[in-house]
């Protein structure tokens, strides 16, 4: 009898365990819908200033693909739109396109590689801040106290932090195959000139707001072999990212700042320099993401996926946390070895 009673205990326990597991999930399942379900309040951020500006978005990396489309939606909201690049020809080009689209609206261009922020030692030696006030914005190296001198005085309140280079331009190397400059100007380019570019710009996103600051990472920025430098760099990001939004709201809590931190972990896209094939579900077009991207501001979301269908992607792989490690580890080894063979076939065909 109280081997049966005993028994009956671990069933009711098991039970309970069991409904409240499912609980977890439903809830979270919810969230995930509700997310996506919400209404776009982009609204919020285009706003004038006291003195009736016309409200300003700046998005890195705007030269084509889901940076132009960014820019494109912006526009189409009511925003004026700064474009940065490193490519003057291009990034003239899509500003040219896009006051034929918005003549209604004002564009201007900042042109800086940022894959080039400057070193430790260049910076110890005072080359980076050297006459600051002559700098123009068409130097290949971030500068960004003349950027912030030059966007200061705007009614600035939208930065998209897009630019980046993807697992493409990484070529599924090695750590060991990887030159030292290629993974120097990759974080550069995926970390810091973000963190950088959003400190400068800060002060005047506060003074606007509310503002908002959307930085782009990637599904694969959890530690990906073949790209991990990519991965980390990413990851880099969405850590400055959680970090910058708890601190905004410290300075809310000391009646200070209205900038929501925005991180969209992004998926595979299509319409860009990298992927030219036809949109589908799970293969949304550069403008398709961006307006998703978009419409997730507005809710203090911390850290999404910008795009639905990415989401559900994304929710599958974390099914994997309740297999053994090895089981996880085996299939993205999989994963990416396949990944590689498919870009050295297409080199091949080229």
């Amino acid at each position: 009898m109280q081997q049966m009673a005993d028994m009956s205990i671990i069933f009711h326990l098991l039970t309970v365990v069991g409904l409240f597991t499912i609980l977890i999930l439903v809830t979270k399942f919810l969230n995930l819908v509700i997310v996506y379900l919400r209404p776009s309040r982009l609204i919020r951020y285009a706003h004038p200033s006291v003195n009736g500006d016309a409200p300003w978005a700046l998005v890195t990396g705007a030269s084509d693909g889901i940076g132009r489309a960014f820019a494109r939606q912006l526009a189409a909201a009511g925003f004026n739109v700064v474009l940065h690049g490193r490519n003057h020809d291009k990034l003239s080009g899509a500003m040219a396109q896009l006051q034929l689209q918005f003549p209604r609206r004002e564009f201007m261009i900042i042109i800086a590689d940022a894959s080039c922020v400057s070193c430790a030692d260049c910076i110890h030696h005072g080359s980076q801040n050297q006459n600051n006030h002559n700098k123009k914005l068409d130097s290949s190296t971030p500068d960004f106290a003349a950027i912030q001198q030059k966007l200061g005085s705007m009614n600035l309140t939208v930065l998209i932090n897009n630019a980046g280079g993807g697992p493409v331009e990484a070529k599924f190397e090695p750590v060991s195959a990887s030159p030292e400059i290629t993974v120097t100007e990759n974080i550069s380019l995926n970390a810091l000139f973000p963190l950088h570019l959003t400190s400068a710009l800060l002060p005047t996103l506060v003074r606007n707001g509310p503002s908002l600051v959307m930085n782009l990472s990637t599904m694969a920025d959890q530690g990906f072999p073949l790209i991990a430098y990519y991965s980390a760099s990413k990851a880099f990001l969405m850590a400055t990212t959680r970090a910058l939004r708890l601190e905004m709201q410290m300075e809310d809590l000391g009646g200070g700042s209205d900038v929501e931190i925005l991180g969209i972990r992004v998926g595979r896209v299509t319409d860009t320099t990298f992927c030219r094939e036809p949109p589908s579900l799970f293969l949304p077009s550069a403008e398709t993401l961006a307006s998703a991207a978009l419409a997730r501001a507005g809710y203090g979301n911390g850290i999404v996926e910008g795009y639905w269908a990415h989401a559900l992607q994304q929710l599958s792989a974390r099914l994997f946390a309740i297999l053994p490690k090895w089981v996880e580890d085996k299939v993205v080894v999989d994963t990416m070895r396949k990944h590689r063979e498919s870009v050295r076939q297409d080199r091949k065909k080229e």
